[in-house]
């Protein structure tokens, strides 16, 4: 690895179903590095990076991310916002963290961070960049002076090195589209329920982390009472009913994604970059169609979405490139937000997002899944120097 710019920690933000480190499931299952590689420990022996994985939640939304990410840094107990807790229908205030990066901000190696977040990875640390920068007016007005979580105030977007997205979803993706509003209504309510029946026993297997919505005790406090039937079921009706924000299956609508983000500007001294992937390729009739090397599950949804558009959900025919799960357009820039088309052997700059030539895999290539070791670590490590060449 060549000579280091910065060595801020590198905080790796997982996306939909993302596996806590600490559950049984990740002894099998990683999520950076599938099931015969290890990212984490690969960056931190062989390439002297400094690795944070938080578990955040895997099926709920930006914002909600957000928080415990802020709480997973800098240690204390997620704080929801008092407005947003009420808009969305969940408990104001979440787990408890020990803190990881305590002195976050001092000088040296922990005066910022640089965050990599794949897949809804991605809007998650777009969107923390975001209120950790310009804070949050909508809680500021409706919390008490002192009850306001630091989080919300802003001013702190001089923490924050770099952001790098790894196929994200910042404007969602056509897959949540055609899937249509019955089918994310019924796997919503099948989810909540599943987390409500047995919540519980699997938190050490995999981590629902429904306990915001009541429909499982918070696992961090042993002696936390379980929620009544009555809490449970308004949990599963609120969750079901968060089709503007809090459920990941509502916030992967493009529109839905595009009003989360709404009004996003970049941080004059934060560097944006997005590295995009596309397993398709231009065919007859202007149609994308999926390359041989595709994962066989991700040929079907690669074809759906290299065909489909839906103008009024805002799918245009310029989104059918995908990577079997997000269509290329949306792995930039938030809406709206300008953005510049950069190589590797490019100079890159603060306060613009920069987006990087596709890399030729499916959306789990980030992840490692069915990737070869030798070409999974060589793309990955690209990723890490590239971070780590950013210059203060």
């Amino acid at each position: 690895m060549k000579a280091k710019a910065n060595n801020y920690p590198i905080i790796l933000v997982h996306g939909f179903l993302g596996v806590d480190p600490k559950n049984y499931f990740s002894k099998l299952y990683r999520y950076f590095g599938s099931f015969t590689k290890d990212l984490e420990k690969h960056w931190e022996k062989d390439c002297g990076a400094d690795v944070y994985q938080p578990s955040l939640g895997p099926f709920t939304g930006m914002w909600e991310r957000s928080c415990e990410l802020y709480a997973y840094l800098f240690g204390g107990t997620v704080d929801y916002g008092v407005y947003h807790s009420k808009e969305h229908g969940i408990n104001r205030f979440g787990r408890t963290y020990p803190g990881v990066l305590k002195d976050l901000g001092t000088p040296g190696d922990h005066a910022k961070i640089n965050l990599i977040g794949h897949s809804f990875g991605g809007p998650t640390v777009t969107m923390f960049s975001w209120i950790m920068e310009a804070g949050s007016k909508e809680e500021l007005d409706a919390t008490p002076a002192d009850e306001v979580s630091e989080f919300f105030k802003g001013g702190k977007g001089n923490l924050i090195h770099s952001v790098t997205t790894l196929s994200a979803t910042n404007r969602g993706t056509s897959a949540t589209v055609f899937a249509g509003d019955k089918l994310l209504h019924t796997i919503s309510r099948v989810l909540m329920t599943a987390g409500s029946k047995g919540g519980d026993l699997l938190h050490n297997v995999y981590d629902l982390y429904f306990d915001p919505w009541n429909a499982m005790k918070d696992p961090t406090k042993p002696g936390a009472k379980k929620a009544s039937d009555a809490e449970k079921q308004a949990g599963i009706k609120a969750y079901e009913a968060a089709v503007n924000g809090g459920n990941i299956w509502y916030e992967m609508l493009p529109r839905v994604s595009d009003a989360m983000l709404k009004g996003w500007k970049a941080n004059p001294n934060t560097y944006y970059i997005a590295r995009p992937a596309c397993g398709t390729h231009k065919g007859k009739m202007g149609f994308q169609y999926p390359d041989k090397h595709i994962f066989p599950m991700f040929k079907v949804t690669g074809l759906i979405m290299g065909i489909y558009i839906k103008k009024s959900e805002l799918v245009e025919k310029s989104w059918r490139p995908n990577d079997g799960i997000v269509n290329v357009p949306s792995m930039g820039a938030p809406a709206g937000v300008e953005e510049i088309q950069v190589t590797r052997n490019d100079t890159l700059k603060k306060g613009i997002w920069q987006v990087m030539p596709p890399q030729n895999w499916d959306h789990q290539g980030w992840a490692g899944m069915f990737i070869n070791k030798a070409e999974y670590y060589g793309v990955m490590d690209d990723v890490l120097e590239s971070v780590f060449a950013l210059p203060d």
